[in-house]
């Protein structure tokens, strides 16, 4: 049918022109559309008088009822192909101008002539912690059952928020009730990672940080571990400055990961939270990492090959970066991320806390997401 619409296509652009032809097709989806209704109605109208008839009369006398919904029935036939037919017509050149549009847009973000964030919902101030979560839960399915492609159902029923959701409402929830004054920062990190965290036993930690967190000691312990960067999305959130963005990661670092390496993947997931909250450029983003954190010089197609599970900084933070600078949208870096394996939860809540300031945050992928968060952890997000 597609090849005689084809010809049809052709044959109405030679002999009517373009603007006549649009005509055309619009009379088809109307008149389909009409003889459609009429036919649906005539035949309801008929199986409801050979119900009535069949209660009431014998049953041969009822069934006389559906020859009069012989013509309707043939109306919904006609009617079904008049429509397929008018929206046939003209389909090449719509997906012609779609994709042409599509390339043009994708031209100017790439120029920097449009903003993309301004197709997402409005900024509300969480995008950085609220994409975080949404990579952590989007991710934790394939934490141990690495996915090596993109084309995957977001949110199935075996998604759950794991750590690191828990710490970085903590972590939110600490930045928050300091007010501003951030003096005790690294002791208020302390009791609210402890008292969030130990309400959520087994949500995934690590060795080290469970024997941590279940203990009385509150001395760090030498980490270099990806947790460091994947808690620190609200440093983004409440910093004035990029001086005190690195104050801010390194007082809530410090107080466990105390590793060069770990204090430094997690500034440098703060620092592109910021850059990119503060509206600057992928190109600058990368070059201020690139500067002062990590070499970005990967290929996606190589990461996809090669990449393998590790829960170090060194070897999570630069990847989720690099997921986050080749995306073309918040969706596009969640699948991204994870297509690339590796530590899927932890790597893609650091790209996607980047991606949630850069790009806004769908509203259907954040309701999805905030739907596997309990009371506790929505009542933390919410707080006022």
């Amino acid at each position: 049918m597609e090849s005689y619409i084809k010809k049809i296509n052709d044959r109405v652009r030679e002999k009517h022109g373009q603007d006549e032809a649009k005509k055309i097709k619009k009379r088809f989806l109307i008149g389909g559309g009409v003889t459609l209704g009429l036919g649906l109605a005539g035949f309801v109208g008929s199986f409801i008088t050979f119900l009535v008839l069949f209660l009431v009369y014998e049953t041969d006398k009822a069934l006389i009822s559906w020859f009069v919904a012989i013509p309707f029935i043939i109306m919904i036939v006609i009617g079904s192909v008049i429509t397929r037919i008018g929206d046939m017509l003209l389909r090449d050149e719509d997906i012609e101008i779609k994709e042409k549009e599509r390339r043009e847009l994708k031209q100017s973000i790439k120029d920097g002539k449009i903003d993309r964030r301004k197709k997402c919902k409005q900024d509300n101030g969480k995008n950085a912690v609220i994409g975080a979560i949404i990579g952590d839960i989007a991710g934790s399915m394939f934490e141990f059952n690495n996915i090596k492609t993109k084309n995957f159902v977001l949110f199935e029923d075996k998604c759950r928020f794991t750590d690191d959701t828990v710490m970085t409402l903590a972590v939110y929830k600490a930045l928050k009730e300091c007010n501003g004054d951030y003096t005790n920062l690294s002791q208020k990190v302390i009791e609210d990672m402890k008292n969030i965290g130990r309400q959520y036993e087994f949500c995934g930690y690590g060795a080290k940080f469970y024997n941590w967190l279940f203990s009385k000691n509150n001395e760090p312990y030498q980490s270099y571990g990806n947790g460091a960067a994947m808690r620190i999305s609200g440093v983004g959130m409440f910093a004035s400055s990029l001086a005190e963005v690195k104050e801010l990661s390194r007082k809530i670092t410090q107080v466990t990961h105390d590793h060069p390496e770990g204090l430094k993947g997690a500034e440098a997931t703060a620092v592109a939270i910021y850059l990119a909250k503060k509206g600057k450029s992928k190109k600058l983003i990368k070059k201020y990492i690139e500067d002062n954190y990590y070499k970005l010089d990967f290929d996606y197609d190589s990461l996809v090959k090669n990449y393998k599970y590790n829960e170090t900084c060194q070897e999570t933070v630069p990847q989720a970066i690099c997921c986050f600078l080749i995306s073309e949208s918040f969706e596009d870096c969640l699948r991204t991320s994870i297509s690339i394996g590796g530590d899927s939860d932890t790597l893609t809540a650091i790209s996607c806390s980047i991606a949630g300031e850069y790009y806004g945050i769908p509203k259907g992928i954040e309701e999805k997401a905030l739907g596997f968060l309990d009371v506790k952890l929505k009542n933390i997000l919410n707080m006022k």
